[in-house]
């Protein structure tokens, strides 16, 4: 292969989890090219070793099956050996004669020398199943690392934990049926694969809900698409398999234990080996103990643990052995899926095998080592786990999981998954094709809220005024709806710098609120806030600017929980305005409120405390109350010690030292 040809498949995003890379030296490939192909989609072939090298060098997000004919440099072997990708090396010989080589012995991912072509393909065809199942996507969030959400904020790792529950929650509302959009999609990319496009055929013709398992269990392109869309997040993909994703996780959710009572005892246990990365477990996995973690993909098990010790093998320099052992308390889990597939399952009788729905969650409990193998603990979360409940709640909220047209929720998920670009594209379909004049704006407005993810403000105003546009041509002008595009205009307002406007826009959603029967008094706080903020900020109108945070604050006390993240914000605002106005005993006693609000609240988040514990360190340091201040600051950093965030301790250690500095030679010259 030339290497303008090697550049070019460099740049190539491949479909499914596996690429099979030949590196040939005289042997004819065409036949069994052919038969691999029936396997496996993605097969590349070269003659020259430095493309090669290149080419795998390059890939990212599959294994490689890597092939090696009539080729005995043992170079190529120890390179191969120190490349993470691949995961086995075959030989292929013309002739015995090279095959007794010392090297080949000392090669760990050598798995065998052939000189039979079909041997040879039915080794792989049974490492490219054992590869499928290994690899599965997953996140890890620690306890600690949960952030503890405002009413308009979410952080991009709380996002990608719960993005594969919320994509399963968004599809299942969807009641379209896009399976022949799916099989027209799958003709388009295995367009030249033969063998592939026979199998699509058959699914056309035989595909229905109630074998929706046989399917995913089948070898075939269904499961290996799945798995890999999930496993890297491929939201177009995935978009196209909705349906089956419902149909998959419908028929989990009909064979699931806690409906048919079908154990006698409360506890099930279920096993899965696993084998990954050193790295990847030393990053997310080993020192997690107490933490969540959720599967993206869906999820296979066994009720045979020595079946999964098989699967894990031992551990070794590059891979960590591993076997999940999960337990499912029966009387708890009507908010999971996940059934025994072995009635139902391509395979027949499949090991005793569970299969779990994708975006699973599970509690991490105890990791030990024993004999080679890591043992990890995993429970199965329920809705007696706060935390997640807490999380999932937020989530939904950021996303309006709640709307009745699911690709508002899809598309604001696309967004916050770095995907505007098909969120924006989904949006302008279909406000091309609504008739609905309502869902057209709520369309516009997801749409603006999706230019803002990607930083076009210009558009979010423009989507924002057209939304609010259409609403006002079929409402009367004090119809309450109003008040909630009013509010988003004005947040596009103040990106663009259109300050009065965004005040304007402000002062209409609250007089629209405050005229209904039931105000919503948390969005009527968040307009004074904001428009708080840019009098403020923006035009320096200090006491005008603390009328409006004292009328938001007194909502918020009322109507948010003790110690909110929002209430806590218009506490440090009030507090920002007295200091600019130079009246800093009330800014400091409006800070020591705050304190004692979140000492109140056990489940504060402790960086919104550290946060104000430097803000009143601040404060004291201009009244040169330097002992006050040092307190504060010794404060801040005890609780950023144990709740470390991205500011350095270092800079707080600095400060702290500085303070005692001062405080020495203030008290010397007094």
């Amino acid at each position: 292969m030339a290497s303008k040809e090697a550049k070019i498949l460099q740049r190539r995003e491949y479909i499914e989890n596996v690429v099979v890379v030949w590196l040939n030296n005289g042997i004819n490939t065409k036949e069994p090219i052919e038969q691999l192909r029936a396997i496996s989609n993605d097969i590349e072939v070269f003659d020259n070793v430095d493309d090669c090298i290149d080419y795998i060098t390059n890939l990212r997000n599959v294994r490689i099956i890597f092939i090696i004919s009539n080729m005995t440099n043992p170079f190529i072997f120890t390179l191969a050996q120190d490349l993470s990708a691949i995961f086995a090396v075959y030989i292929l010989c013309l002739s015995n004669e090279e095959i007794e080589k010392d090297w080949s012995q000392s090669i760990r991912k050598i798995k065998g020398i052939y000189t039979d072509t079909d041997q040879l393909i039915s080794r792989i065809k049974f490492d490219l199943r054992r590869i499928e199942d290994e690899l599965f996507g997953f996140e890890v969030l620690e306890t600690m690392n949960i952030t503890y959400p405002t009413s308009r904020s979410c952080n991009k790792q709380e996002c990608t934990f719960m993005h594969s529950q919320l994509l399963k929650e968004v599809f299942l509302r969807f009641e379209d049926d896009s399976t022949a959009e799916l099989i027209s999609y799958c003709r388009t990319i295995y367009a030249d694969n033969s063998s592939y496009l026979a199998i699509i055929d058959e699914f056309e013709r035989q595909y229905d809900k109630s074998r929706a398992i046989w399917w995913y269990t089948k070898e075939c392109f269904l499961y290996k698409l799945l798995n890999k869309a999930l496993r890297t997040q491929q939201v177009e993909i995935l978009y196209h398999m909705r349906t089956f994703i419902r149909h998959l996780h419908e028929q989990l959710v009909q064979l699931s234990p806690k409906d048919n009572h079908v154990h006698l005892t409360p506890t099930l246990k279920l096993y899965r080996g696993q084998r990954m990365s050193i790295r990847e477990f030393d990053l997310k996995l080993k020192n997690n103990e107490g933490g969540l973690l959720s599967v993206s993909n869906f999820f296979s098990t066994s009720t045979n643990p020595g079946m999964a010790l098989i699967y894990a093998g031992e551990s070794d320099r590059e891979e960590a052995a591993i076997v999940f052992n999960i337990a499912i308390d029966l009387n708890h889990a009507k908010n999971n899926s996940f059934a025994c597939i072995e009635r139902f399952s391509h395979f027949g009788d499949a090991e005793g095998e569970w299969l779990f729905s994708m975006g699973t969650v599970f509690r991490i409990g105890a990791i030990e080592l024993t004999d080679k193998t890591w043992y990890v603990c995993l429970k199965l979360t329920d809705d007696r786990d706060e935390t997640l409940g807490r999380l999932t709640i937020h989530m939904s909220k950021i996303i309006q999981l709640q709307r009745p047209n699911p690709l508002v929720p899809l598309c604001r998920l696309f967004a916050r998954m770095d995907e505007c670009e098909k969120a924006m594209e989904l949006c302008k379909k279909h406000i091309r094709s609504e008739n609905d004049w309502e869902m057209r704006a709520t369309l516009h407005d997801t749409l603006a809220w999706t230019n803002a993810e990607d930083e076009d403000n210009v558009s979010a105003l423009e989507n924002h005024q057209r939304a609010l546009n259409t609403i006002a041509e079929h409402v009367d002008a004090n119809d309450p709806l109003l008040a909630y595009y009013h509010s988003n205009v004005a947040i596009s307002c103040t990106a663009v710098n259109q300050y009065q406007q965004a005040i304007e826009h402000y002062k209409r959603a609250i007089q629209l609120e405050m005229n209904t029967s039931q105000p919503d008094y948390t969005n009527i706080a968040y307009c004074y806030e904001s428009t708080g903020n840019i009098l403020q900020y923006s035009f320096s109108e200090y006491n005008e600017a603390l009328i409006y945070y004292e009328r938001a604050l007194e909502l918020m006390l009322i109507h948010l929980p003790l110690a909110h993240p929002d209430t806590m914000s218009v506490y440090n605002e009030i507090a920002n305005v007295y200091e600019k106005l130079n009246e800093f005993d009330k800014a400091s006693s409006v800070l020591q409120l705050c304190i004692e609000q979140l000492e109140k609240n056990s489940e504060c988040d402790p960086h919104d405390l550290a946060h104000t514990c430097e803000h009143i360190a601040e404060i004291y340091k201009k009244q040169k109350k330097f002992d006050e201040a040092a307190v504060m600051l010794n404060k801040c950093h005890t609780i950023r010690a144990v709740h470390p965030s991205s500011r350095s301790l270092d800079l707080e250690n600095i400060d702290v030292d500085d303070l005692f500095r001062k405080l020495f030679v203030y008290d010397n010259k007094s």
